[in-house]
């Protein structure tokens, strides 16, 4: 079984979790050793969705919103992380098929190896007419997992859609990136892209379960834990106190974050790609931390939030409409300074991938 790196954070509200503030307190739960690269955001009341500007579809006015204190992670979830999950996918398919169960069981006996040559592994490969000089592949379709989606059980395709990068843009290195960004390698430290909704929610799903198994000794017998995606009320709460770094009018060459390009009033180009250094997402860290400790939540990629488009705006809300499009905050590595707002909102498709869009989560403990 791979090992996986546990960065997550704790968002604390409501009244059946543990609220505690990050001292001794998480050494005491028992959380301190599977806690990392973590910073608390206090609770507070704040102006929500106030910005300056419009765009097309900003018919949400601002309103005071009340989020109680939690843990936040400081980076956004990085291939690396991403594809520990897709591995772990992978993996528990393949031993199932290869029935490695301990003894009477339906768990997985994870000790075992994996003859990625049986036959009877075949069923995860791509088509043989669809191979490459004949040789065996998985079929990255073929790579699903459940997800309660508001009630409704669907198997989802976890793996990243690789082929935003053509989609999205038109880079003479889209197809490079298209080939290698998602690979082990060069991009391990940059920001998954190419999730959407339900799979950043499949992602959260298994780490409620690896965070739980890391749980020990009294933990394990008094804390029950959940890693979700966070509201957009609490991703703003997180972004509140973040500066506009750029000015919204005249635009400005001093970029403490990966955006895109800039024009004066007149229509006069301020900023391109490169002049933050880089042209398309960044390593995560690469700009300075807020005063908050988190790295990113201007440009990079903008990250999905569980909150529904409807649930901010002046309309009738009916349930349907609710689980079809949903908000992404904080502006992507093509994002104007108007988007890098935190009172700004996007708004997409559950089903929609692109290359500047991908996630930070939330995690909740309960006493049992």
């Amino acid at each position: 079984m791979p090992k996986f790196a546990t960065i997550i954070f704790l968002a604390l509200i409501s009244s059946g979790a543990v609220a505690q503030k990050p001292s001794g307190s998480l050494e005491k739960l028992g959380l301190k050793n599977i806690l990392s690269d973590i910073s608390y955001i206090p609770p507070k009341s704040f102006t929500s969705l106030d910005y300056t500007g419009s765009d097309s579809v900003s018919f949400y006015g601002r309103r005071t919103a009340t989020v109680h204190g939690f843990y936040i992670s400081q980076t956004e979830v990085t291939n690396t992380e991403y594809r520990g999950f897709v591995y772990y996918v992978r993996d528990s398919i393949a031993h199932k098929i290869l029935s490695h169960f301990r003894n009477g069981t339906n768990n997985i006996d994870w000790s075992q190896r994996i003859d990625w040559n049986n036959s009877l592994l075949d069923a995860l490969m791509i088509s043989p007419e669809e191979r490459i000089f004949g040789r065996k592949e998985i079929d990255p379709v073929k790579i699903v997992y459940e997800i309660d989606f508001f009630g409704k059980k669907e198997l989802l395709s976890v793996y990243p859609d690789t082929l935003v990068w053509l989609r999205d843009n038109t880079f003479t290195y889209g197809e490079s990136l298209t080939k290698k960004y998602f690979s082990p390698g060069s991009y391990d430290n940059y920001p998954v892209v190419g999730i959407n909704l339900k799979q950043a929610m499949a992602f959260c799903r298994w780490k409620t379960e690896q965070v739980t198994k890391a749980l020990k000794g009294e933990a394990a017998d008094s804390l029950k834990m959940l890693v979700r995606l966070p509201s957009g009320a609490e991703w703003e709460s997180a972004a509140f106190e973040e500066k506009d770094t750029v000015n919204l009018s005249s635009g400005s060459k001093q970029c403490n974050c990966n955006s895109g390009t800039m024009t004066d009033r007149h229509g006069l180009k301020t900023k391109g790609f490169e002049d933050d250094g880089y042209l398309y997402t960044a390593p995560i860290r690469s700009f300075p931390p807020g005063p908050n400790g988190l790295y990113d939540m201007k440009g990079n990629v903008a990250e999905w939030t569980s909150t529904g488009r409807d649930e901010i705006m002046n309309v009738e809300m009916k349930p349907e409409k609710l689980k079809t499009s949903f908000i992404v905050k904080g502006g992507g590595w093509n994002s104007t300074a108007f988007y890098l707002q935190a009172g700004v909102c996007q708004f997409f498709a559950v089903d929609a991938a692109h290359s500047f869009v991908g996630f930070r989560y939330v995690v909740h403990v309960f006493k049992k």
